[in-house]
């Protein structure tokens, strides 16, 4: 039998797509996606004497450079940006409305500063240049991209290996506690939840905010499932299930919903007035327990049957109908493209700009000034920060080595140091069974390119067919299977 000649499959598989098309997919995203979404959490910016700030409407422009007669050429291309010691990034534009007592008293289009652009992107001059259209203006056309270029030099964002967030994990502890944990994420906040089952065999649920642990029951009934048989009828019809859940309903008997709220208020708000303690506890409910679910008063079902879900495995565990969850498992794993890293960047960024913008409208006011934009944005406030980052390699949360210089001495150097997997993992411990290979990674990391030494196997390699896909909009996925009539 004549064996299958794989190689023209392999060229065919290369020619399709730039092995660096992935970092590239991630920043378009982070741009045309991520930015927007960005600019919505912080729309309303409520100020002192009734002053509102609006911002909406984020444009960005492809890299351009303005000269020092104040000419601004049309573009700047990657070769310049190397050769002038220039930064390789677009304007960033902004609808700006100030209003007063609900009256607009000044609007504008304003400049809020610049944003590195990544090579080869959509927002890159050289975005479908033809071979000889890029020999034409001194570019090399073996070149991936993939890259930014802050000051002139080559700066390449190293993908961040991070345990997987809005996945439940179920631990056991050397006391053998079983817990089952999520890291939920909503925008810039991340907060963990813990359900854990006692020695006692009781059920207690730790989240942020919480400043104690709280009975599973208890929650339940503050989230709206207030009567037993419909906490039983939620839990999955086993016996062991069922026996240790009657046996939580037994100590800890269900209340009204207005009792189980003012007990969690008298926890994060105490000394406070009975309405206000209420308020306080649905607050805590909606903001700070699971918001990658929703924080909305309409989302606190949604919430209790995650809980039961959560408790469900944490109980399998119990019996040894389930193992703890492998950290090392690939599945468990996420990898943070440049688009991720640049999203959780112009976050922070963003966020101190708005601060700025509040402090710079309070200043105002106190000193009597006339309001107007102009006066009250500080564009360097988003450029310097983003800039620092990505110059230092230090990034959100103190995280070091996500950005580093390129070091170009040939072909290959350009190829696979942007699919380098750098693991958040402390590299000065020894004993981190991380270092070993893991089943998982075949065919996703290679086991050989990898540095010798005690970074050995927490700075890895993506295989050479590996693809990354870019995050999918989970709301389109929950209308889809709405209208297919799946219960979710």
């Amino acid at each position: 039998m004549k064996s299958f000649d794989k190689w023209p499959l392999v060229k065919s598989y290369f020619e399709m797509d730039s092995p660096i098309q992935q970092q590239i997919n991630s920043f378009d995203q982070f741009i045309y996606e991520k930015i927007p979404e960005i600019v919505k959490e912080y729309e309303k910016i409520q100020c002192s004497n009734d002053i509102t700030v609006e911002l909406s409407n984020i444009e960005i422009t492809n890299p351009q450079i303005t000269e020092s007669d104040r000419t601004t050429k049309q573009k700047l291309l990657p070769m310049e940006a190397r050769c002038r010691d220039l930064s390789y990034s677009g304007s960033m534009h902004l609808d700006i409305k100030l209003y007063r007592k609900g009256i607009l008293q000044d609007e504008k289009k304003a400049y809020i500063g610049e944003i590195p652009i990544l090579v080869k992107s959509k927002k890159c001059n050289l975005y479908r240049l033809s071979e000889e259209e890029l020999i034409d203006v001194g570019e090399d056309p073996m070149d991936f991209g993939g890259y930014l270029i802050v000051n002139g030099s080559e700066k390449m964002l190293v993908t961040q290996e991070v345990l997987s967030v809005d996945r439940i994990l179920v631990h056991e502890t050397d006391a053998k506690v079983v817990s089952s944990e999520v890291s939920s994420v909503k925008g810039a906040f991340r907060g963990r939840v813990k359900v854990t089952v006692n020695p006692d065999g009781l059920f207690t649920v730790l989240f942020p905010a919480s400043p104690k642990k709280f009975y599973l029951i208890e929650l339940l009934n503050a989230l709206g499932m207030t009567k037993e048989k419909d906490v039983l009828e939620q839990f999955e019809d086993e016996k062991v299930i069922q026996n240790e859940v009657l046996l939580n309903l037994e100590k800890v008997p269900c209340v009204k919903e207005e009792e189980a709220l003012d007990k969690l208020g008298r926890s994060v708000a105490p000394s406070q007035t009975d309405i206000y303690r209420l308020k306080r506890a649905r607050e805590v409910l909606d903001s700070f327990l699971l918001p990658h679910i929703g924080q909305d008063e309409k989302d606190r079902k949604k919430k209790a049957y995650y809980l039961i879900t959560m408790t469900e495995k944490a109980i399998e565990k119990v019996y040894n109908l389930r193992k703890t969850a492998d950290k090392d498992h690939y599945a468990n794993k996420r990898l943070e493209l440049s688009g991720r890293l640049m999203e959780n960047l112009f976050r922070s960024a963003f966020k101190a700009f708005t601060k700025d913008l509040k402090f710079q409208v309070d200043r105002a006011i106190s000193r009597h000034r006339k309001l107007n934009i102009n006066t009250i944005i500080r564009p360097n406030a988003i450029t310097e920060k983003i800039m620092y980052s990505v110059n230092t390699g230090t990034w959100v949360g103190q995280v070091t080595g996500v950005a580093k210089y390129m070091t170009p001495s040939n072909y290959l150097t350009g190829l696979t140091e942007p699919r380098r997997v750098k693991s958040a993992l402390d590299n000065s411990r020894e004993l981190y069974e991380a270092r070993d290979v893991h089943g998982t990674h075949f065919g996703r990391l290679c086991p050989i390119e990898t540095p010798d030494g005690p970074n050995c196997g927490l700075t890895r390699n993506l295989a050479l067919m590996a693809r990354i896909t870019t995050e999918t909009d989970a709301d389109s996925v929950i209308e889809f299977l709405e209208k297919t009539d799946v219960k979710i």
